[in-house]
């Protein structure tokens, strides 16, 4: 019953959803929202970037976003190249850990916990067989 209760919590709490594009300066553009505690994104990044630089670029500007201390959370697909929604086929970056590790860290975020999990994923739904979970804490302003 304590998922319920958390849900109920979560649907009071939640006052607006947002349109996001990573890829923006302020993903959020032209909304200016104030930094938040935590930040996450799940499936997100690898999936709007086409190369390293872009995806590392999304990292930052998600980043943005966390406030000093706060927390980014990012669960990815790792070592993937495209995924399919039904009968539709999309491509992601080819991310290696160390790459979204790398990107995190030059956003200005120290690595609190990072996991991976294989699983199989038929090759029907997509490339990857590992997902990635990253946790990071903003550095904290002098």
């Amino acid at each position: 019953e304590k998922w319920v209760e958390k849900q109920e919590k979560l649907r009071r709490t939640i006052k607006q959803v947002l349109p996001c594009d990573v890829t923006l300066a302020n993903p959020f553009n032209p909304l200016v929202v104030p930094p938040a505690d935590c930040v996450l994104s799940t499936y997100c990044l690898e999936v709007a970037s086409k190369d390293l630089p872009t995806y590392c670029s999304g990292v930052r500007n998600l980043g943005s976003l966390v406030k000093s201390g706060g927390h980014l959370v990012l669960v990815m697909a790792l070592g993937g190249t495209y995924y399919n929604v039904g009968p539709e086929k999309f491509s992601c970056i080819c991310l290696a850990p160390e790459m979204a590790k790398e990107a995190v860290k030059e956003a200005g975020f120290d690595i609190v916990r990072f996991e991976t999990l294989n699983f199989n994923m038929p090759m029907t739904m997509a490339s990857g067989q590992t997902v990635g979970f990253l946790v990071a804490q903003k550095h904290q302003e002098a």
